[in-house]
């Protein structure tokens, strides 16, 4: 299938509440389904909502909404994100979903692949939390990195600031991605660091890209939360920014800012071609009797056991 819809899932999470936001996801993936949609990218850690919280350890807001993010982060496998992939296998969408996920006593950002097929096709946890995002997520191990066949080609992705590492850049499209999630939050600061990065992704690996960012505001949120979180309700403000662009970094739908909606745009993986003619960093542009990358895929338990 070369042309085909695909769209971001621009719309204000559940904060801290799973079932909310597992239901409000079901929504919009048959939403989606039913406009034809057939690759949906929510944002960054949406099932949970984004920590915008997330300031110094010792006060009781960062401590009162940890203990409920932990609380409400879920397992994989585990009967949500079962949920999830009924809904897009009832969708015939192809869906990348990022939730909280909980592994023993540490959360992780996590981006979860479901195929149109009803199945799960992998999870991916960020490599590397930025600045106070170290004080809510573990990091990810590497051996996770991966793109998935899927009936619209190759699907993959990478979590917000993961994409200015370069390494993590080159070692995803050894994997031949095609189609390309990217996820970030929808604050303002960060949309001009947004449109350069996932445009250069498109170019450097010759995929298409989905950006998908939400919108949230302090006064979305409910009440119990709401009264948690007063120190700083600035910082709740986001404004989405989610955008469709082509293999090669071209727009096919610019960025959309201040509405809750499913932003919408065709792609066409024939440009693929027109696009690694130019620049194919695997392939015709290597050099690797230059420069070389090696990428360690095995996971690192804390504790290998020996039976």
């Amino acid at each position: 299938m070369s042309k085909f819809v695909a769209a971001a899932a621009q719309f204000a999470p559940s904060m801290l509440d799973t079932a909310a936001g597992l239901s409000r996801a079901v929504q919009i993936i048959e939403q989606a389904g039913r406009e034809g949609v057939r690759v949906l990218v929510f944002p960054e850690t949406w099932l949970q909502g984004y920590c915008y919280w997330a300031g110094a350890p010792r006060t009781t807001e960062f401590r009162q909404c940890y203990q409920r993010l932990f609380e409400q982060a879920i397992t994989i496998p585990g009967p949500e994100l079962a949920k999830l992939a009924e809904a897009a296998g009832r969708a015939r969408c192809n869906v990348q979903i990022g939730v909280h996920e909980r592994d023993g006593g540490t959360i992780y950002n996590t981006a979860v692949y479901l195929g149109a097929n009803g199945s799960v096709l992998g999870r991916h946890r960020k490599l590397m939390p930025t600045a106070n995002e170290k004080l809510v997520w573990g990091l990810g191990d590497g051996s996770d990195l991966d793109s998935y066949d899927t009936d619209v080609g190759r699907f993959g992705g990478l979590i917000c600031w993961e994409h200015h590492m370069a390494l993590a850049r080159y070692a995803l499209g050894s994997t031949g991605v095609q189609v390309h999630a990217s996820v970030f939050p929808g604050m303002a600061m960060l949309d001009g660091i947004v449109d350069a990065a996932t445009r250069q992704t498109a170019f450097e690996n010759g995929c298409a890209v989905i950006v998908a960012r939400e919108v949230i505001s302090h006064d979305r949120l409910p009440a119990d939360l709401a009264a948690i979180v007063t120190s700083e309700p600035q910082y709740w403000n986001a404004h989405g920014g989610s955008a469709i662009i082509a293999p090669g970094g071209e727009y096919i739908t610019k960025p959309v800012f201040d509405e809750e909606r499913l932003v919408l745009g065709e792609v066409d993986l024939s440009l693929i071609v027109r696009a690694k003619l130019w620049y194919d960093p695997n392939g015709h542009y290597a050099r690797p009797d230059v420069f070389k990358l090696v990428w360690d895929r095995r996971p690192k338990p804390s504790v290998d056991r020996i039976e």
